[in-house]
């Protein structure tokens, strides 16, 4: 299973995204047969269209399945949740989204009234591989349920491997670009001849899912908690005080996270993977250490 995964990443010459896409739901078909769940394929209820469905603990759940090239904005996830809406009481949704969501598409569906839908990114597939989709899915229902998050990678519910005696640290950031930053610094670090202490990288999709994630990382993971928020969020994030009693510091780095590569909000858009890796290569990590708190900060806390 993870091999077939692993060869729908790169399209391979002559495959379309649409092509994969199709070759994913037969993947994830395949996934949930081994779970016992049931699943019935895309199927077309009166003007719409559902990517599948399966049964688990008695409950009906409907699905969708994205492989995009792009994150998934906020309207396609409204979009399925008013298909979940429309049917009968008690019904849940599950969304997969193999390229990510939108900072703000999931921040929106957090605040709203009635939750009934839960997220799965690409980490969570392949955890699904390893334990099992009903695994993660559980996980991701109990945190629904007692702490009303629709979206907890279930990555924060693994404590990562201990090959050396510090403690690992576990760091929380909004997006898929802030992470991609974080990882890049510590290769960096590394390249400089630093010993950067095993790092467990948590995106939460949203200023409103640090805390969340965080905590539900804190809650496997004795080590320190390090909470990465742009400017916007103030002097604090929201529901901080899901964090009390764990060892976690909060740096809110003013305006965001991609001023340490010298970009701003007009570049912001444009940036892509490999312009972000070549800008982190760029940075004097002794100047910037000396001008820049936070990133002084995080520094410290990644070195051993």
């Amino acid at each position: 299973m993870r091999q077939e995964l692993t060869a729908l990443e790169d399209l391979p010459v002559g495959m379309t995204a649409q092509v994969r896409g199709r070759k994913f739901e037969k993947w994830l078909t395949k996934l949930l047969s081994h779970d016992h769940l049931d699943p019935r394929t895309s199927f077309r209820p009166k003007g719409e269209e559902v990517d599948g469905s399966f049964l688990h603990w008695g409950r009906y759940f409907l699905l969708e399945a994205k492989w995009w090239e792009q994150t998934v904005p906020a309207s396609a996830i409204y979009q399925f949740k008013g298909k979940v809406d429309g049917k009968l009481v008690g019904t849940l949704g599950v969304f997969i989204s193999m390229s990510g969501y939108s900072v703000d598409a999931v921040d929106a569906l957090r605040v709203g009234k009635d939750l009934n839908v839960v997220l799965f990114d690409k980490s969570d597939m392949e955890y699904a591989v390893d334990v099992g989709f009903v695994g993660v899915l559980n996980f991701k229902l109990r945190e629904a349920a007692e702490r009303g998050d629709v979206f907890v990678p279930y990555k924060a519910a693994v404590a990562p491997p201990r090959s050396t005696p510090k403690p690992s640290l576990t760091i929380v950031v909004e997006g898929q670009r802030d992470a991609l930053i974080i990882r890049c610094i510590a290769f960096l670090l590394c390249e400089r001849g630093e010993t950067v202490r095993e790092l467990n990288v948590l995106v939460a999709a949203g200023l409103m899912g640090l805390a969340p994630v965080a905590a539900a990382a804190a809650r496997v993971n004795p080590g320190p908690i390090v909470v990465i928020a742009d400017a916007f969020a103030g002097i604090s994030i929201p529901n901080v005080e899901q964090l009390e009693g764990y060892d976690h510091e909060i740096l809110i780095v003013d305006p965001w996270i991609e001023k340490w590569l010298g970009l701003d909000s007009i570049d912001l858009p444009a940036a892509r993977q490999l312009q972000v890796a070549q800008q982190v290569r760029d940075i004097d990590v002794d100047v910037l250490a000396a001008t820049d708190e936070e990133f002084r900060r995080l520094v410290e806390l990644m070195t051993c």
